[in-house]
């Protein structure tokens, strides 16, 4: 019996001693979340107070910024002071001397609301009541202007590069001053605010491909082209340099371009035309690689196809012509006649592996028109295949879908996809544009008898006018049929340009099309942009 007692008295002390344990370990975690509660409420409290002692006045919105290749700002590129003007008469006068007299009215109006106003001034002023910063917003005359794009009244992008990557730069945050303030919200006499957010638009950014100073150079050589567009790109990396839509617009004045008729915010280095004899490299390159290098034919000036004759644009004939000299003085009749021999299953082969008949995406979100290649089996007609030789009928394609062909000339049958973004910036993270890979077009022997052809055009052909003062160069113009009459019943045609210097080992790439104007407006342009990209680049000959 008494072991018994013993063993029950045991049990009871090792019940009492788990009961207390289990007491005080209840005991120590609701301390716990009594004093995390506490912390939290604490912190939420410090954070509301901090809000309730502090008056915000937003300066502007802040948004990401889209660079050069050298990154120069293409967009917040205007660098102004704005002020923060505290309602005092001693700050009044602080500024009355460096603000527009047009907006001073304007702030003494907001001043009369008893609290700070925002407005830019000519120079950083100090004087209590009155702090400076530097803001930036986007100039309206920006030579890039179709690439770069433009906001709507929302703040976000409407047109461009500035749509493609909103999504990155956009924020819906401001730059703002923030005072010290009572509980009430006033502010606290004599206290200067700081600036918040004064670095969001340099951590978001859209590096272009774009080099600013060739572009500018490119705009002012071009002043003769009323409506057009001018691409050039580097050879071994199909970058575009220059991206120019004319006639351009005005970032900061859009509505003076709504109703203009020359349709200022079309981008016509993406849309399609006709292209005429600059696809007439394409047709070469098929012809060499089918070892039709060496055919001849004896150019009269027309030439009878199935029922009716195809002409020439020399009335007289060329005589007879190979492929260099037909290239050079652009013979219609050789090319018609040469597709037959070619055939058109091989031609049409030959402009796919160059991309005819489909868009190139140049950046994200930003996509040239698919513009149009014939069926291959149109291509069965003699007389579709004829006109299809030159780069008339169906054909279309945008001034920069012609790039991959005459990089593929200039730089041994190979060439990039186009693009317009080198990188893009978020938060610190790099995100480098995927180019893809190379494409093999044409072999190099093949491309470097062409490259030799096309130099011809310009030594000896119709295109002397495009020859620059400081390199050699090389290409192909073109006049192409719009099917299209003036308000005098004049037919429409358009002009093009296609080439690249030096031409011995080119360098840049340039697509330049003139609508409605003439080979004069095109070659010469030609010329003087790659004069003036060579002094740029500091290249010589």
């Amino acid at each position: 019996m008494r072991k018994k007692s013993i063993d029950n008295n045991e049990k009871q002390k090792n019940f009492a001693a788990r009961a207390a344990v289990c007491y005080f370990l209840v005991l120590f975690l609701l301390f716990s979340c009594v004093l995390r509660v506490a912390v939290i409420d604490s912190k939420g409290y410090d954070k509301v107070s901090a809000e309730q002692s502090a008056y915000k006045i937003k300066v502007c919105r802040v948004r990401g910024t889209i660079y050069d290749s050298n990154m120069l700002p293409l967009t917040n590129n205007k660098k102004s002071i704005t002020a923060v003007v505290a309602p005092t008469e001693r700050a009044l006068m602080a500024v009355s001397g460096k603000i527009n007299p047009d907006e001073s009215q304007e702030l003494i109006d907001k001043l009369r609301n008893n609290k700070p106003a925002v407005c830019k001034v000519s120079e950083e002023i100090e004087c209590e009541g009155v702090a400076t910063t530097y803001t930036y917003s986007t100039q309206g005359t920006n030579s890039a202007c179709h690439i770069v794009g433009y906001l709507d009244n929302t703040g976000h992008g409407a047109a461009g590069l500035e749509a493609a990557y909103d999504n990155l730069l956009y924020s819906d945050e401001y730059l703002c001053a923030v005072y010290e303030a009572d509980g009430k919200g006033n502010i606290l006499g004599g206290s200067q605010p700081r600036f918040e957010n004064n670095s969001l638009s340099y951590s978001n950014y859209v590096v272009s491909t774009i080099d600013i100073n060739m572009q500018n150079a490119a705009l002012k050589a071009a002043s003769r082209i009323k409506k057009g567009a001018v691409v050039v790109a580097e050879v071994k990396t199909a970058e575009i340099k220059v991206l120019l839509s004319l006639p351009q617009f005005d970032v900061s004045n859009l509505s003076a371009s709504l109703n203009d008729e020359n349709s200022p915010f079309v981008n016509r280095a993406l849309s399609a035309y006709s292209v005429g004899s600059v696809f007439k490299s394409c047709v070469a390159a098929a012809g060499v690689e089918s070892g039709l290098s060496g055919y001849k034919f004896n150019c009269e000036g027309s030439t009878y196809i199935i029922d009716r004759y195809f002409k020439c644009h020399k009335l007289d004939g060329h005589g007879t012509v190979d492929l260099r000299q037909a290239l050079a003085f652009s013979c219609n009749c050789f090319f018609y006649n040469y597709a037959q021999m070619v055939g058109g299953e091989a031609i049409y082969k030959k402009a796919r592996v160059f991309g005819f008949g489909s868009s190139i995406s140049i950046a994200d979100n930003i996509k040239t028109a698919s513009g149009n290649l014939p069926e291959v089996n149109t291509l069965k007609n003699p007389a579709r295949l004829a006109n299809f030789s030159i780069g008339q009928g169906e054909l279309t394609a945008s001034p920069i879908s012609l790039l991959p062909l005459y990089i593929a000339v200039a730089n041994n049958g190979k060439y990039y996809l186009p693009s317009i973004v080198k990188r893009s910036v978020k938060g610190g993270e790099v995100t480098e544009y995927d180019k893809g890979y190379p494409t093999q077009a044409m072999s190099s022997n093949t491309a470097n008898t062409i490259k030799e052809y096309l130099s011809s055009v310009i030594s000896e052909g119709t295109a002397a006018a495009a020859a620059p003062k400081t390199v050699t160069a090389a290409g192909k113009t073109a006049t192409a049929q719009t099917g299209k009459k003036d308000k005098n019943g004049v037919k429409i045609n358009n002009s093009w340009f296609c080439g690249f210097f030096p031409a011995e080992e080119p360098k840049y790439v340039a697509v330049i099309l003139s609508e409605g104007g003439n080979s004069i407006e095109t070659t010469t342009t030609f010329a003087e942009i790659a004069d003036e990209i060579s002094r740029i680049a500091d290249i010589t000959t």
